[in-house]
């Protein structure tokens, strides 16, 4: 049986597909710009734009998504720009809606370019990584509409909750359906888990400003999207935010920064609550990060 983190222990280049939604908050930026800059060990194949629903949306699925692919092509300018050894990749626009059951697939040029990437570059020994860090809907179209190709991916999701933390969760909620259908498939996966494990993942403005202002235009921006996360009444010596989705591209570069179970396939039902062992087969589910260790990591390309 094929081990995600396993296979992330050779120490050779990936590749990757990132799926996105990165206007949805300030996280999704720093994953994006270390998924480029980290050349030697990710080979980024494309960034799908996710869709999501929020105020930063108006909250409309739709719109999250198109703003999203907007975002993506302005973080991956900044990063271009800092770095002149960095080149872009593609991009491609997501779904519009979301999975109406755990069977039924949404077109999108997201989830054909993931079914043509996977079945061109992966194989069942060497897979094309699936990085999703929001609503599972391109991916799991993709798995859905195209099976054959979860004997050439591993996924990693950034989304859930830790086992011990049943409940509500954004990326989860955003595709409930989508969320089923990557549990119920044959596709290898390594689960982030959101509050118990990923929320570890707190940056203050001070710490981000010694490591990256003033060193590139990536760095500044980064550096802006913070501060205007600063409530009025908060300072910046004592606002914090979780840089949630770094996490899932740490898991990536470094298998060391983390501890795993394997766990049987859940599903979750709609009150939020799981049911292990309603699909058939197991999952990698990461219990603690090294948040030290990847804050450190995303500094060093990033600087």
């Amino acid at each position: 049986m094929f081990s995600v983190t396993e296979s992330l222990r050779d120490n050779k280049k990936k590749k990757v597909i990132l799926d996105t939604d990165t206007y949805n908050e300030i996280d999704d930026q720093f994953a994006l710009a270390l998924s480029l800059a980290a050349k030697e060990r990710i080979e980024l194949l494309a960034v799908c734009a996710a869709p999501f629903s929020n105020p930063k949306s108006d909250n409309d699925y739709a719109l999250g998504m198109e703003r999203s692919y907007e975002e993506i092509e302005r973080v991956m300018d900044f990063t271009c720009k800092s770095n002149p050894n960095i080149v872009p990749v593609p991009y491609y626009r997501g779904s519009t809606e979301r999975m109406p059951d755990e069977k039924t697939p949404i077109a999108s040029e997201a989830a054909e370019k993931i079914r043509e990437l996977a079945m061109q570059y992966g194989s069942a020994e060497e897979r094309v990584y699936v990085i999703s860090i929001g609503a599972l809907t391109n991916v799991s179209s993709a798995i859905t509409a195209y099976p054959e190709i979860c004997e050439r991916i591993a996924v990693i999701w950034l989304g859930s909750n830790a086992r011990w933390e049943e409940g509500w969760e954004f990326n989860m909620w955003g595709d409930l359906s989508a969320a089923n259908a990557l549990y119920a498939s044959k596709a290898p996966l390594l689960t982030v888990p959101c509050s118990g494990v990923a929320s570890e993942m707190i940056l203050c403005p001070v710490e981000l400003e010694a490591e990256l202002k003033g060193k590139s235009p990536l760095g500044d921006y980064l550096c802006q999207l913070m501060e205007e996360c600063i409530p009025e009444w908060d300072t910046k010596e004592n606002f914090q935010r979780i840089i949630w989705d770094v996490s899932a591209i740490g898991a990536l570069l470094s298998p060391g920064t983390y501890t795993y179970t394997v766990q049987r396939r859940v599903h979750t039902d709609s009150s939020y609550r799981f049911h292990y062992g309603a699909y058939e087969g197991t999952f990698e589910h990461i219990e603690k990060l090294d948040c030290k260790k990847i804050f450190g990591l995303m500094f060093d390309y990033l600087r």
